[in-house]
Protein backbone atom coordinates (compact mmCIF):
# COMPACT_ATOMS: atom_id res chain seq x y z
CA UNK A 1 0.00 0.00 0.00
CA UNK A 2 2.11 2.68 -0.93
CA UNK A 3 -0.64 5.60 -2.10
CA UNK A 4 -0.57 7.89 0.52
CA UNK A 5 -4.56 9.11 0.90
CA UNK A 6 -4.77 5.22 1.29
CA UNK A 7 -2.77 4.68 4.22
CA UNK A 8 -4.27 7.91 5.28
CA UNK A 9 -7.91 6.98 5.25
CA UNK A 10 -7.00 3.61 7.15
CA UNK A 11 -5.54 5.59 9.78
CA UNK A 12 -8.37 7.20 10.21
CA UNK A 13 -10.99 5.05 9.98
CA UNK A 14 -9.05 2.72 12.47
CA UNK A 15 -9.24 6.09 14.63
CA UNK A 16 -12.76 6.05 14.80
CA UNK A 17 -13.11 2.49 15.31
CA UNK A 18 -11.03 3.14 18.73
CA UNK A 19 -13.00 6.43 19.37
CA UNK A 20 -16.07 4.73 18.44
CA UNK A 21 -14.85 2.02 21.37
CA UNK A 22 -14.13 4.37 23.87
CA UNK A 23 -17.94 5.77 23.29
CA UNK A 24 -19.47 2.11 23.88
CA UNK A 25 -17.21 1.71 26.88
CA UNK A 26 -19.02 5.13 28.76
CA UNK A 27 -22.27 4.54 27.20
CA UNK A 28 -22.48 1.10 28.26
CA UNK A 29 -23.48 0.54 24.48
CA UNK A 30 -22.63 -2.84 24.18
CA UNK A 31 -23.95 -3.41 20.36
CA UNK A 32 -21.75 -0.51 19.34
CA UNK A 33 -19.15 -1.93 21.15
CA UNK A 34 -19.18 -5.38 19.66
CA UNK A 35 -19.50 -3.51 15.63
CA UNK A 36 -15.50 -2.53 16.65
CA UNK A 37 -14.54 -6.46 16.57
CA UNK A 38 -14.61 -8.67 13.91
CA UNK A 39 -17.16 -11.83 15.52
CA UNK A 40 -13.88 -14.27 15.54
CA UNK A 41 -12.17 -11.29 17.69
CA UNK A 42 -10.40 -12.01 20.62
CA UNK A 43 -9.39 -9.60 23.48
CA UNK A 44 -6.90 -9.64 26.16
CA UNK A 45 -7.98 -6.81 28.97
CA UNK A 46 -5.85 -9.14 31.84
CA UNK A 47 -9.04 -10.05 33.83
CA UNK A 48 -10.57 -11.54 30.74
CA UNK A 49 -8.82 -13.54 28.09
CA UNK A 50 -10.78 -15.08 24.80
CA UNK A 51 -12.95 -14.24 22.19
CA UNK A 52 -15.18 -11.20 21.51
CA UNK A 53 -18.64 -12.22 22.73
CA UNK A 54 -17.15 -13.41 25.75
CA UNK A 55 -15.47 -9.98 26.19
CA UNK A 56 -18.84 -8.65 25.67
CA UNK A 57 -20.48 -10.45 28.62
CA UNK A 58 -17.26 -9.67 30.75
CA UNK A 59 -17.75 -5.79 29.80
CA UNK A 60 -21.56 -5.65 30.92
CA UNK A 61 -20.13 -6.94 34.14
CA UNK A 62 -17.35 -5.14 34.55
CA UNK A 63 -19.23 -1.19 33.53
CA UNK A 64 -22.11 -2.41 36.04
CA UNK A 65 -19.60 -2.01 39.17
CA UNK A 66 -19.01 1.72 37.95
CA UNK A 67 -21.33 4.75 38.24
CA UNK A 68 -19.33 6.43 35.66
CA UNK A 69 -16.39 5.99 33.21
CA UNK A 70 -14.16 8.15 31.13
CA UNK A 71 -11.99 6.53 28.46
CA UNK A 72 -9.70 9.36 27.01
CA UNK A 73 -7.00 8.56 23.96
CA UNK A 74 -4.36 10.20 23.36
CA UNK A 75 -1.14 8.90 21.11
CA UNK A 76 -2.36 6.73 18.42
CA UNK A 77 0.52 5.28 16.24
CA UNK A 78 -1.29 3.37 13.25
CA UNK A 79 1.35 0.75 11.15
CA UNK A 80 -1.24 0.19 8.06
CA UNK A 81 0.63 -3.00 6.12
CA UNK A 82 2.11 -3.19 2.64
CA UNK A 83 -0.71 -5.51 1.86
CA UNK A 84 -3.42 -2.57 2.83
CA UNK A 85 -5.53 -5.60 4.16
CA UNK A 86 -3.83 -5.55 8.12
CA UNK A 87 -2.47 -2.99 10.07
CA UNK A 88 -0.86 -2.65 13.59
CA UNK A 89 -1.81 -0.03 16.36
CA UNK A 90 -1.03 1.33 19.63
CA UNK A 91 -3.30 3.56 21.68
CA UNK A 92 -2.69 5.57 24.65
CA UNK A 93 -5.74 5.88 26.77
CA UNK A 94 -6.47 7.67 30.41
CA UNK A 95 -9.70 5.65 31.86
CA UNK A 96 -11.22 7.12 34.63
CA UNK A 97 -13.66 4.82 36.54
CA UNK A 98 -15.79 6.46 39.40
CA UNK A 99 -17.37 3.83 41.65
CA UNK A 100 -18.49 3.04 45.31
CA UNK A 101 -16.70 1.69 47.91
CA UNK A 102 -18.00 -0.84 50.65
CA UNK A 103 -19.30 2.20 52.93
CA UNK A 104 -20.50 3.50 49.97
CA UNK A 105 -18.23 6.93 49.27
CA UNK A 106 -17.60 7.68 45.78
CA UNK A 107 -13.81 6.45 44.82
CA UNK A 108 -11.80 7.39 40.92
CA UNK A 109 -9.71 4.77 40.11
CA UNK A 110 -7.59 6.10 36.83
CA UNK A 111 -5.36 3.47 35.05
CA UNK A 112 -3.10 4.68 31.79
CA UNK A 113 -2.90 1.92 29.37
CA UNK A 114 -2.09 1.29 25.82
CA UNK A 115 -4.84 -0.59 23.12
CA UNK A 116 -2.53 -2.81 21.12
CA UNK A 117 -4.51 -3.93 18.28
CA UNK A 118 -4.52 -6.00 15.23
CA UNK A 119 -7.07 -4.03 12.76
CA UNK A 120 -7.91 -6.32 9.87
CA UNK A 121 -10.43 -4.67 6.70
CA UNK A 122 -12.74 -6.66 5.31
CA UNK A 123 -14.58 -5.08 2.29
CA UNK A 124 -13.63 -1.48 3.16
CA UNK A 125 -14.52 -1.95 6.50
CA UNK A 126 -11.61 -1.70 9.48
CA UNK A 127 -12.13 -3.44 12.95
CA UNK A 128 -10.04 -5.10 15.63
CA UNK A 129 -9.05 -8.81 15.03
CA UNK A 130 -6.87 -8.57 17.95
CA UNK A 131 -6.51 -7.00 21.12
CA UNK A 132 -4.30 -6.72 23.89
CA UNK A 133 -4.78 -4.27 26.69
CA UNK A 134 -1.03 -3.24 28.58
CA UNK A 135 -1.68 -1.67 31.62
CA UNK A 136 0.89 1.24 32.50
CA UNK A 137 -0.01 2.47 36.08
CA UNK A 138 -3.06 2.79 37.89
CA UNK A 139 -4.03 5.28 40.98
CA UNK A 140 -7.34 4.95 43.10
CA UNK A 141 -8.15 8.41 45.24
CA UNK A 142 -11.55 8.93 47.29
CA UNK A 143 -14.21 11.38 46.07
CA UNK A 144 -13.95 14.31 48.78
CA UNK A 145 -17.01 15.49 50.37
CA UNK A 146 -16.53 19.17 48.95
CA UNK A 147 -15.54 17.97 45.20
CA UNK A 148 -19.48 17.84 45.37
CA UNK A 149 -21.71 17.65 42.69
CA UNK A 150 -22.67 19.95 39.74
CA UNK A 151 -25.38 22.51 40.41
CA UNK A 152 -29.45 22.19 39.00
CA UNK A 153 -29.14 22.69 35.63
CA UNK A 154 -26.22 20.62 34.09
CA UNK A 155 -26.91 18.51 31.75
CA UNK A 156 -25.22 14.70 33.15
CA UNK A 157 -24.11 11.98 31.00
CA UNK A 158 -25.78 9.08 31.01
CA UNK A 159 -25.32 5.33 30.55
CA UNK A 160 -28.26 4.40 28.72
CA UNK A 161 -30.28 5.44 25.97
CA UNK A 162 -31.43 8.66 27.44
CA UNK A 163 -27.76 10.03 27.44
CA UNK A 164 -27.77 13.43 25.72
CA UNK A 165 -25.57 12.38 22.48
CA UNK A 166 -28.71 9.76 21.72
CA UNK A 167 -30.99 12.72 21.62
CA UNK A 168 -28.40 14.97 19.58
CA UNK A 169 -27.85 11.70 16.87
CA UNK A 170 -31.84 11.38 16.71
CA UNK A 171 -33.62 14.74 16.52
CA UNK A 172 -33.30 17.62 14.77
CA UNK A 173 -32.09 20.66 17.12
CA UNK A 174 -35.03 22.39 17.88
CA UNK A 175 -34.48 25.25 20.84
CA UNK A 176 -37.92 23.94 22.37
CA UNK A 177 -36.71 20.43 22.86
CA UNK A 178 -33.79 19.79 25.31
CA UNK A 179 -32.72 16.26 26.51
CA UNK A 180 -33.67 14.28 29.68
CA UNK A 181 -31.23 15.74 32.56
Amino acid sequence: MSDLMSIMEAERAIHRVLLTYCRAADRVDLELMRSCYWPEATDDHGSYRGGVDGFITFVEGALARFDSTNHVLGNVLVDVDADGRTARCEATCIAHHRYRDATQRYVDMTAGLRYVDRFECRDGEWRIARRICAYDWRRTDPVLPEGGDFAPGYVRGRRDERDVIHWVMTHDRDPDEEPKR
